[in-house]
């Protein structure tokens, strides 16, 4: 089942490049909100409504700019132009504003603009600088790259996986106790996997085609992400 698995990996690695090149633009593959996360992202939004700027900055800025959240890291820059709940930094507020916008989302993508256009030569270089080090450890691309390795762990670790090793199919449980509709779960995780390095493909041009397929390969990729995103675009 292992070989199956490399075997596998490899095949969808194969695929990445034509199909990167057939298509002009790929959304986003979006990483789930976890029951969790959920609970954070209101917490934060109920810290701030009341008040308390300086738990509101911590809670966006330690917990959910750092997987990702886009809400998260816009309201970090907000919170830094503001000076609420931090020291007032109109350069820093400009970088978080950036990665906020990485999705192109029209909102954060207009604030940013707005903001970095008000900034002098100096001031952007420095917003510059900042940008590409907070996407280097926050931007989508380094997140999708772990994705893509937690995704492959899966794979890989499918024959003592508990939800059964003769299939992908997981039975679902009803409320009312009853089974449900059967999920082709590892097939997600392919499918999963496969979207998030293709956008990774289309957006670094790394030669995924050439990735080994092993653990080791894998775990190359972010590196090959943050090594590609030392620069600007």
């Amino acid at each position: 089942m292992l070989r199956h698995t490399l075997t596998l990996l490899g095949a969808i690695i194969f695929l990445q490049v034509p199909i990167a090149g057939a298509q002009s633009t790929i959304s986003f593959p979006e990483m789930p909100v976890d029951s969790r996360t959920a609970r954070v992202q209101k917490q934060a939004e109920e810290v701030y409504t009341r008040g308390n700027f300086e738990r509101a900055y911590f809670i966006y800025r330690n917990e959910l700019t750092p997987i990702g959240d886009k809400y998260g890291q816009y309201m970090v820059g907000y919170m830094l132009l503001t000076g609420k709940g931090v020291e007032q930094d109109v350069v820093a507020a400009s970088a978080w504003y950036r990665l906020a916008a990485e999705r192109g989302t029209t909102e954060f993508a207009q604030v940013r603009d707005k903001l970095y256009a008000s900034l002098n030569s100096e001031q952007r270089a420095a917003s510059d600088r900042q940008f590409i080090e907070l996407r280097k450890q926050y931007g989508d691309l380094v997140l999708l790259a772990r994705a893509v390795e937690q995704d492959y762990e899966i794979l890989r670790s499918r024959t003592g996986s508990r939800l059964g090793s003769n299939g992908s199919s997981v039975r679902t449980v009803r409320p009312d106790g009853t089974a449900g509709t059967s999920v082709d779960y590892y097939g997600q995780v392919e499918r999963r996997m496969k979207a998030r390095l293709t956008y990774i493909s289309k957006h670094t041009n790394i030669d995924i085609l050439h990735l080994d397929a092993s653990s080791t390969g894998v775990s190359r990729i972010e590196e090959r992400v943050v090594a590609a995103l030392d620069r600007l675009d």
